[in-house]
């Protein structure tokens, strides 16, 4: 399969630059980057993204604990391999991937845990970084990004 355009945050100028401003401080949050490793791959399992999954697990393979782990993200669930923080991260992820209920999508029971776990800051964080990683895989599925093309 063959991408249909080139990465489209390349193709209109300064979204790149856009994208990098907004992701920085998402990364500065202090939200471990494990955790986000985590988070962004089940949104692209979720959403059928063969990029992110390609590079999630590309980016672990010199660290054989956190290539276990990504694997275990399909079945996390049952996984004894995820801590209570990053529990809560996951299923904070699918909710607002999936928005089943509108507004009931993320019930204030899944708040009220994630607050016990993130910061106001580091919730703000993890939210927008769940919906950067959903804004992500639907371009990268849209436009068939199979492979990195970040070249300008």
């Amino acid at each position: 399969m063959q991408a249909r355009m080139k990465n489209p945050a390349l193709v209109l100028q300064g979204v790149n630059a856009g994208i990098q401003a907004m992701m920085a401080p998402i990364f500065q949050s202090g939200i471990a980057k494990t955790t986000l490793d985590i988070v962004g791959l089940r949104v692209g399992r979720m959403n059928n993204c063969e990029l992110c999954i390609g590079q999630a697990m590309n980016a672990a393979d010199q660290d054989v604990d956190m290539r276990e782990r990504l694997l275990a993200v399909v079945a996390w669930r049952e996984s004894d391999r995820f801590t209570a923080a990053e529990r809560s991260a996951l299923f904070l992820c699918e909710a607002v991937t999936e928005l089943k209920a509108r507004y009931d999508s993320v019930p204030d029971s899944l708040w009220r845990e994630v607050e016990q776990y993130y910061d106001e800051s580091s919730r703000a964080a993890l939210v927008l970084f769940i919906c950067a990683m959903n804004m992500f895989t639907r371009i990268n599925v849209c436009t068939r990004q199979t492979t990195p093309n970040w070249e300008q």
